[in-house]
């Protein structure tokens, strides 16, 4: 059950929101801060890859869209419309955490909400493809008021450099892909306070679905749930299915599929399936063609057939990047419902300035 400081929840913003809606014709979707360029590309709005064989219709049936907690949504989206003029824990300072991983050193962005300055909470790790920078930001703010740590490492890949943004290209993947468990070892050590360790969650989008499903699999036990979006599973699978164009495209990033198959065998989440132990979920748009429905349906059977905790969630109208208001609460409704069961703790989300 969701708990909120102030019920019904509807702030100033969101107020504006629907006074414009009412009066005005129909406009185009509306985006929110931060919003990324390509959230509404032709090129990444499409049609997800099926393999020969699989229905797409089957697939969604199989894991269709579910409705997350209504009192939730609502909360987070007049969060979304304050846009950070009320509610701003995440434009307090950021703490730089520094972590080694043999000679390489990366820096991870951490917000603490203000009930887990002096206790132990949850964290959740963030991986994207950019810098952390320390300014307000709705996802963030999300995550604090309902009690999470929030932290953004900063890892071989992410653009905070050129030079640092190829350091996991092609060859270079296989051993940049350790600071994922690097970065676990520095976050449990940095918040363990008075002998207890802290519960550590992994979450991203494309990119990042990829570095979540990487951290659940391969480095297995150093993260104890992941939540990936618009991941793939299986490299060399996606590759083969996926636009020439596309496939060329990410010959550098990942490798070519007939030169580099080892390498996109080692890469790959599914290969080290079997190495699971903790909570996983997938979500994945059926209108995003940069992955392959049949792929994640593979991944997941095979966690289940171990006994695991894994959900396969495909939504018929989201693409690959999700940036409207109501597909930003829809995702983060369900994000927080999933940590907070799996961390056995109460979803509560503060809306005091």
């Amino acid at each position: 059950m969701l708990r909120a400081s102030r019920s019904p929840l509807l702030l100033p913003g969101l107020v504006g929101l629907l006074v414009l809606g009412a009066c005005s014709r129909p406009a185009a979707p509306l985006k929110v801060l931060g919003a990324h360029a390509d959230a509404d590309s032709p090129r990444v709005v499409g049609a997800a890859l099926v393999r020969d064989g699989d229905s797409r219709d089957e697939l969604l049936r199989r894991h269709p869209r579910v409705e997350p907690d209504a009192a939730l949504t609502s909360t987070l989206k007049a969060i979304l419309a304050d846009s950070g003029q009320r509610l701003r824990w995440s434009a307090a300072p950021a703490e730089d955490l520094e972590c080694d991983n043999g000679d390489v050193r990366f820096r991870i962005q951490v917000r603490v909400p203000p009930a887990c300055r002096e206790r132990a909470c949850p964290v959740l790790a963030f991986y994207t493809t950019g810098c952390p920078r320390p300014d307000y930001h709705w996802r963030p703010e999300f995550f604090l008021r309902a009690g999470f740590i929030f932290a953004e490492p900063a890892v071989r890949g992410t653009k905070c450099s050129e030079d640092w943004a190829r350091a996991d290209n092609g060859p270079l993947r296989v051993a940049a892909a350790t600071d994922l468990e690097a970065a676990s070892r520095c976050l449990r050590q940095r918040f363990t306070r008075n002998g207890v360790v802290p519960r550590l969650g992994i979450l991203g989008w494309s990119y990042g679905g990829n570095q979540t499903l990487v951290g659940m699999t391969r480095f297995a036990g150093s993260y104890d749930a992941g939540f990936a979006f618009a991941a793939k599973t299986d490299l060399a699978s996606f590759l083969s299915q996926t636009t020439p164009e596309l496939r060329g495209a990410r010959a550098s990033e990942y490798g070519d599929p007939e030169r580099d198959a080892e390498r996109l065998r080692v890469i790959s989440p599914v290969t080290w399936v079997d190495r699971v132990e903790a909570p996983i979920t997938l979500m994945l748009g059926a209108r995003d063609p940069k992955v392959s429905l049949s792929d994640a349906d593979v991944f997941v059977r095979k966690l289940r057939a171990r006994g695991q905790d894994a959900t396969l969630m495909i939504i018929p109208e989201h693409a690959h990047l999700t940036e409207r208001p109501e597909e930003i609460a829809f995702e983060h409704a369900h994000l927080l419902q999933f940590f907070t069961t799996r961390f056995g703790v109460p979803l509560r989300v503060d809306t005091r300035p």
